[in-house]
């Protein structure tokens, strides 16, 4: 099944919002650049539900951002708001009016902010949202705040449900978005990395519980990404989805997503002892200590980014069978 896949989205003003996910083939994101880092932190990410939704699809969201918690370390803080409605039932007054005060509480406190300038936006970007019974997941930054704060959306999740899934797709939500709050404790990283990192990350956890093998998810998307092989692009293209072109943004799935997921894996291939674990404990902190294009160079002891998407396109031209061996021979 081809999924949609989350979004990043900055909100260092009240007011800016995130373009919705409606199709199966539709991705968004926004560029990490210019943000202030999450923080490594102990408290737990604090839940956010409207009344009226089905507490099972929190439980779906939850055990996903726990299970990357558990893995990428805590970072934050980290709130995470759910809501939906199935069945196009209406949201009573009383829950409505309830989500919005318990969001505008949260979002304004340490701002300049107005509950007044924060009704009408929650109304758009959460409630119209859900009644409009399209699905959304995104992070997005509340940059105003003394330390910068996670903000996790998912709406109208059930739409993304399947009874047949071994893994059901909130879960991998979870996994998705909270690998984005892991990531930008970092510093800046080129979209490809990011929704890469992301779309990686989802099949890695699942894989290391034994729920799904680690090749299920990423050898059906290196189809998609082989099908734009003759545009020319690769994700030296896409390295920030706000500047890039409109020729490059139309493949912003194909490239960030499913390419992007696979430069992941060829990286974590070509590095030391092909551990994620090291990915994840070295790799990162070097972001923080000399910028990505430096520690991707001194990660892989290679020259430069060039030389990775040099040796990453003839990786990319190689037999099917051939690249997903590689996914054999990555190490915890």
């Amino acid at each position: 099944m081809t999924r949609p896949a989350a979004c990043l989205l900055t909100t260092t003003m009240l007011l800016i919002g995130c373009m919705n996910t409606t199709a199966d083939d539709e991705r968004t994101d926004r560029s990490s650049s210019e943000q202030r880092p999450f923080i490594e932190i102990e408290v737990p990410p604090t839940y956010h539900v409207l009344g009226s939704y089905d507490p099972k699809w929190e439980s779906y969201i939850r055990e996903g951002i726990e299970m990357a918690r558990a893995y990428w370390g805590s970072y934050g803080p980290t709130h995470v708001w759910i809501g939906g409605r199935e069945d196009e039932r209406a949201i009573d007054d009383a829950t409505r009016e309830a989500f919005i005060e318990e969001y505008c509480r949260w979002r304004i406190a340490e701002t300049e902010r107005t509950t007044e300038e924060c009704r009408p936006y929650v109304t758009e970007r959460f409630i119209d949202v859900i009644e409009s019974d399209q699905p959304e997941a995104y992070l997005s930054w509340v940059d105003e705040k003394e330390q910068p704060e996670a903000e996790l959306v998912f709406l109208n999740v059930h739409e993304w449900y399947h009874e047949e899934e071994v893994v059901p797709d909130p879960v991998l939500r979870g996994i998705h978005e909270y690998t984005h709050v892991f990531q930008m404790a970092f510093g800046t990283q080129p979209t490809w990395m990011m929704e890469g990192g992301a779309v990686f990350a989802e099949s890695w956890l699942v894989h290391l519980q034994g729920r799904r093998p680690l090749e299920f998810n990423l050898s059906r998307i290196m189809q998609r990404a082989k099908s734009i092989r003759d545009t020319g692009l690769t994700i030296a293209d896409m390295e920030d989805i706000d500047t890039a072109p409109e020729k490059v943004a139309g493949y912003h799935m194909e490239l960030a997503y499913d390419t992007g997921a696979w430069a992941v894996a060829y990286l974590i291939h070509r590095s030391p002892g092909r551990s994620v674990a090291r990915y994840r404990d070295e790799f990162h902190p070097m972001i923080t200590e000399i910028g990505w294009r430096k520690a991707l160079a001194r990660y892989l002891d290679i020259e430069d980014e060039q030389a990775f998407y040099v040796a990453f396109e003839r990786f990319m031209e190689r037999p099917r069978e051939e690249q997903v061996m590689i996914l054999s021979e990555l190490k915890p």
